[in-house]
């Protein structure tokens, strides 16, 4: 009884990303590609619809100094299937 208690107070994976909606969020996906931008919704498949987003490249410059990039890419779906991982953005960010 007590199991049952503990899990009802904590959030479910679906909950995170009820939680997440207008929101600045990162995700990962196949390929280790990055993107961030504002979660809008997403549906029973987990496809995510962003907006204001935008891919993020990392690499490493001559002098071995790690150098993030940019490409903004407006309104997207990721599809669902392609996603590793969600999380918050930080607030700086």
């Amino acid at each position: 009884m007590e199991r049952r208690q503990q899990y009802r107070t904590q959030q479910r994976p679906i909950d995170y990303l009820k939680n997440s909606v207008n929101k600045i969020i990162l995700i990962k996906v196949k390929r280790n590609r990055l993107f961030r931008g504002r979660l809008e919704g997403f549906d029973e498949h987990l496809n995510l619809y962003l907006e204001d987003t935008s891919q993020l490249f990392e690499y490493q410059d001559e002098e071995g100094n790690i150098k993030e990039e940019h490409e903004d890419l407006g309104s997207i779906v990721v599809r669902g299937d392609n996603v590793i991982f969600v999380n918050l953005a930080n607030a700086d960010e």
